[in-house]
């Protein structure tokens, strides 16, 4: 491949905005109800701290990986992985990032099936809530980047507006002294709990690699992932915040959707009814953006790396894998609680910084400028 030029499997483009977006949602699909609890769990009152960190931790993510997208604009982290380290090592590692979306996915359709379950449709057969929800996904998907960008960019207004009315009808539930005393077991519990909060959702950002050649003006692009992420933080520190405002650090630890639990206290302040299942659906959506965004780098990626002409013809077979995998390995809540905050964390640390960094070393090495190539010139190297 690396005499050849790259494949374009899907031709649809998005704007750097549109990608923007894209990262912003996903970054908060599944996090915002889940976050909170795992915050909490390791930072007790000081929770709010560990996303600010992470966000820090995410923006250096961004800046790692665009920097090697820059380089190779019209090509994917599976496939500019073989020019820089080698056909043989390329290849195993680009495998992996077709692994890895896949698996995320997988696990996120468990997060989703057990949270509408639980929340909304007890007596509904999870199966059918994951699989009616992976059907739906196909169809888009089938559609390319584009169907994903613009549905996301038409319900992104709607979900974010629903943030401001709960702050304002949650402000007189707030008890300031759940925030104290602050730092009091010291920064260690916090630095463990950032590192947790990077590896999900911060470092998941890595799948967006795989979109880079999609977009249409990729010099952009770098700022406006930079300002999802630290929007995403924002939208996170709060979710944080009013959790153990309202509920309290030891109770927003110990609940498996805090945020959900938070919404529902306005019902019982006695301020709006139904507000819960308007959020739960709202939350949705933002899942939907990210099971399509994992689901899209595991078809792209798995089509790139097989390097086949169609990436449609792998949709459906992937999304029946994704279904059947997200029956097996997500587990109960408690168990998979535990692998999120604490194997997670090390199992995506390949993925999201050594390999990226590792590329990004070797290709500064060896001057290697797929800009160059692919705009007709003659070498890798810089003269």
């Amino acid at each position: 491949m690396e005499n050849g030029g790259a494949i374009m499997l899907d031709r649809g483009k998005i704007s750097a905005r549109q990608a923007g977006f894209l990262m912003f949602t996903f970054i908060l699909g599944g996090a915002t109800a889940i976050i909170p609890s795992s915050a909490a769990y390791f930072a007790k009152q000081d929770g709010w701290l560990t996303i600010i960190i992470a966000t820090l931790i995410g923006v250096a993510v961004v800046l790692l990986f665009t920097s090697l997208g820059v380089l190779f604009p019209k090509r994917s982290i599976i496939q500019y992985s073989e020019i820089i380290l080698g056909k043989w090592i390329g290849k195993i590692v680009g495998f992996l990032y077709v692994l890895y979306p896949f698996y995320l996915g997988s696990l996120v359709t468990g997060i989703f099936r057990d949270y509408v379950t639980i929340t909304a449709l007890p007596s509904t057969p999870p199966i059918i809530i994951s699989g009616s929800l992976l059907v739906v996904i196909a169809y888009a998907i089938r559609g390319g980047i584009e169907t994903l960008g613009r549905v996301n960019e038409l319900t992104l207004p709607f979900r974010e507006l629903f943030v401001l009315p709960i702050i304002i009808l949650l402000i007189t539930e707030f008890k300031w002294g759940n925030l104290t005393p602050f730092m009091g077991e010291g920064i260690v519990p916090v630095m463990k709990g950032s590192i947790s909060v990077a590896s999900n959702p911060f470092g998941e950002t890595i799948l967006f690699a795989m979109l880079l050649p999609n977009i249409r003006n990729i010099q952009k692009v770098k700022k406006s992932y930079i300002l999802a992420i630290l929007f995403g933080g924002m939208i996170l520190t709060i979710s944080v915040l009013l959790s153990i405002l309202v509920l309290g650090p030891s109770v927003t630890a110990r609940m498996n959707y805090p945020t959900h639990e938070t919404i529902k206290y306005i019902e019982k302040a006695g301020f709006v009814t139904n507000l819960d299942t308007l959020g739960m659906l709202l939350w949705i959506t933002s899942g939907f953006t990210k099971i399509g965004v994992c689901y899209y780098c595991a078809v792209i990626g798995l089509a790139q790396w097989c390097r086949l002409s169609d990436y449609r013809s792998v949709v459906i077979p992937v999304g029946i894998l994704i279904f059947l995998f997200s029956i097996v390995a997500y587990g109960n809540l408690v168990e998979d609680d535990v692998f999120a905050s604490t194997i997670w964390p090390f199992f995506s640390l390949p993925f999201v910084i050594l390999f990226p960094l590792l590329m990004l070393i070797v290709a500064k090495i060896r001057r290697l400028d797929g800009r160059k190539r692919e705009g007709g010139g003659s070498g890798n190297k810089r003269v």
